[in-house]
């Protein structure tokens, strides 16, 4: 017959395993190379945000529908922080655009955000060009920009379901690893 101590050890070890399965994911749930964060100090900015909830997008001109904030209660949301000179940013539109088309229906949001002082004057010409799908506004004030950390560009932040930043920086290569996970989670 098991002592009492042992048992009262597994049933701890058995509340840990089902606390751990409940716990609510939090920063760091994504490995730090799924990101462009190639500075301590840039996976510092990110990670300060991860976990708590989406600093406000402060935003203008809106095409392809103004996203309101109401709007996303209970969505899984992708943005985009990009700049319209930046070479990896409009590669990265096309995909941008699939994930968006396949995944709306379960619950996406796609918001890009055209910020930095240079090229705020070709944006709509940009979105344009580049078949933007998806909502999209600028940053003229670069107001988001300070907010959302961004440091280089493309910046990505995937945002639950619950409206927390799960992993800002990411690399596009991992967004839809991020989508499906977060996609598949319950709606508050």
């Amino acid at each position: 017959m098991p002592s009492s101590m042992s048992l009262h050890k597994s049933f701890l070890i058995m509340m840990a395993g089902l606390l751990l399965r409940l716990a609510p994911a939090t920063a760091g749930e994504f490995p730090d190379s799924w990101t462009f964060d190639d500075k301590p100090e840039f996976r510092t900015a990110h990670a300060a945000l991860e976990g708590k909830p989406m600093p406000p997008l402060t935003v203008t001109n809106w095409i392809n529908g103004e996203v309101k904030p109401a709007e996303l209660k209970g969505k899984v949301v992708v943005v985009d922080l990009y700049a319209t000179w930046c070479g990896p940013c409009m590669a990265a539109i096309p995909h941008n655009n699939e994930l968006f088309k396949k995944y709306q229906s379960a619950g996406l949001v796609m918001i890009g955000v055209c910020t930095h002082r240079r090229g705020q004057e070709k944006f709509v010409a940009n979105a344009s060009e580049h078949h933007i799908a998806y909502p999209a506004a600028q940053d003229p004030d670069l107001q988001s920009q300070k907010a959302w950390a961004v440091h280089y560009f493309p910046t990505f932040a995937v945002i639950d379901r619950k409206g927390i930043i799960r992993v800002i920086g990411l690399q596009p290569d991992h967004v839809e690893e991020v989508l499906q996970k977060l996609l598949a989670e319950p709606a508050p």
